[in-house]
């Protein structure tokens, strides 16, 4: 009898939902899960943004091994106090599933701190944070035992940079809610761990000024060790190694192009 593949088939007819997946790194890592063979569900609070994403998913011409039976999408509420019973109502749609990633951001509240007001700081979490907590909560009944729950932070959690406090404060909170949830959902048999991107060309930038945004990027480049800024196809393969890897949980992985010890000499 032939040997069985190992490695290349791990995810195939697994079903994983993506929390944020109609863009960036999400829209990314549902492309590199289709690759792989495993179903995706897709959710973010744009219909319409999650009309085009299924549509280029679907696409041969765009996405190997495309299908559309194991591709589907449905919006959700993350903003205010009804995103519980909009996160709720989403994993009971979706049923039994093994991974859940949250990848959901909105544009960056880069703000000196002396402008910052309680309203401000609470909006800049809504997404970010407070849903991230949300999710693992509502999706924890639906996950199937040995599945998974990715999150989501940055490496501004561990290098500051002005006026980045706001966003630095839920950064580092993420990666001690990640490791705290590991440790509560390991009864369930369910790993959490997070990913810590650096700098990724992605959408979240669109509120920032282009001539700001792009400066932002060489900035970012001038620092990395690589000499460049991550584009989401790339850090996506730090997602799906750590749904494959199931002896790995509590664990925050850093795919920052080595900005962390930048610039090159």
């Amino acid at each position: 009898m032939s040997a069985q593949p190992r490695y290349v088939s791990q995810l195939k007819g697994q079903k994983a939902v993506i929390i944020g997946g109609s863009s960036g790194l999400g829209f990314a890592v549902a492309s590199a899960l289709i690759e792989e063979g495993a179903s995706v569900v897709i959710s973010s609070s744009n219909q319409s943004k999650l009309d085009d994403a299924v549509k280029r998913l679907n696409d041969p011409k765009l996405q190997y091994n495309a299908d559309p039976s194991r591709v589907s999408a449905k919006a959700c509420n993350l903003l205010g106090e009804g995103m519980e019973e909009s996160l709720a109502n989403l994993f009971s749609s979706v049923g039994e599933f093994d991974h859940l990633i949250h990848t959901a951001g909105d544009p960056l509240a880069i703000s000196p701190l002396e402008q910052a007001s309680y309203h401000q700081i609470l909006k800049a979490g809504e997404v970010r944070f407070f849903s991230a907590i949300l999710a693992a909560k509502t999706a924890q009944p639906h996950l199937r035992k040995g599945g998974s729950i990715t999150l989501t932070t940055g490496s501004i959690s561990v290098s500051p940079r002005p006026d980045w406090a706001i966003i630095s404060g839920f950064a580092g909170g993420l990666i001690s809610l990640g490791r705290q949830l590991a440790y509560d959902l390991s009864k369930y048999d369910l790993r959490v761990n997070v990913v810590s991107p650096g700098g990724v060309e992605t959408e979240l930038w669109s509120g920032m000024p282009q001539d700001k945004r792009q400066k932002t990027f060489e900035a970012m480049s001038q620092r990395a060790l690589t000499g460049k800024i991550a584009q989401p196809y790339e850090v996506a393969q730090t997602y799906i190694g750590l749904l494959k890897d199931t002896n790995i949980t509590a664990q925050t992985i850093y795919t920052d192009s080595g900005a962390l010890y930048g610039p090159r000499p």
